[in-house]
């Protein structure tokens, strides 16, 4: 069986330091898993393994059977996109940060499809031309959510996306990540320190040591 992304055996090790090994996982379309751990244990350098921006020093990545060093790395970081934990607004609107990852892909969206975006994450669409720096946190990590989506991932891959955020904003978002969940045919990792959240969100939970939990 193929799976829609599959880790084996990955290690990383800095300099003399070994901060995790034999780290296996699995995901499939609709499903959510949560990726737990202590901090520094390296939940959200998983992330970055995936989408290619770090090599493990052991270990092997396939997205959809295939490794992911086959993919042109543009194509890979389009199919699975990592919203960070801190979402980075550039100059200029709302509409101009959406329309920014798609300008990487020389693609375009109507009016019509950034407002729907907008929509998905629970974001007037009146905010289009909002400065886009002007927003609160809780809005910006929403923006980063709509931009991610207008390039259609198949795999979404979120860095602790509410840990900076207060209790309303945090609200904000996870309502916008579930609506995303129960809408769109993808596989979604979470990382989170936050046991609760990981909980309402994930099917499963995978520890940064490898054990998996059942929801």
């Amino acid at each position: 069986m193929t799976h829609l992304l599959e880790l084996r055996n990955i290690s990383m090790k800095f300099n003399d330091t070994v901060l995790f090994a034999g780290f296996d996982l699995d995901l499939e379309i609709n499903e959510t898993v949560g990726i737990t751990g202590p901090s520094g244990s390296g939940k959200s350098t998983i992330l970055r393994i995936v989408v290619n921006l770090l090599t493990p020093t052991t270990g092997t990545v396939l997205f959809k059977g295939v490794s992911i060093t086959e993919y042109e790395p543009r194509e890979l970081r389009r199919k699975m996109i990592l919203v960070p934990q801190e979402a980075s607004m550039f100059p200029g609107t709302v509409r101009d940060n959406l329309q920014w990852g798609l300008s990487i892909h020389k693609l375009h969206a109507s009016e019509g499809k950034l407002e729907s975006a907008l929509e998905e994450v629970n974001l007037n669409c009146d905010c289009l031309d909002d400065i886009a720096g002007n927003l609160s946190g809780g809005e910006k990590q929403r923006v980063a959510l709509a931009r991610a989506l207008l390039l259609e991932p198949e795999v979404l891959l979120l860095d602790e996306p509410t840990s900076a955020l207060d209790e309303k904003s945090t609200l904000m978002v996870e309502s916008a990540i579930g609506s995303i969940i129960a809408e769109r045919k993808i596989g979604v990792l979470i990382v989170t320190h936050n046991p609760a959240q990981a909980k309402r969100f994930t099917d499963r939970l995978v520890k940064i040591t490898g054990e998996q939990e059942g929801k």
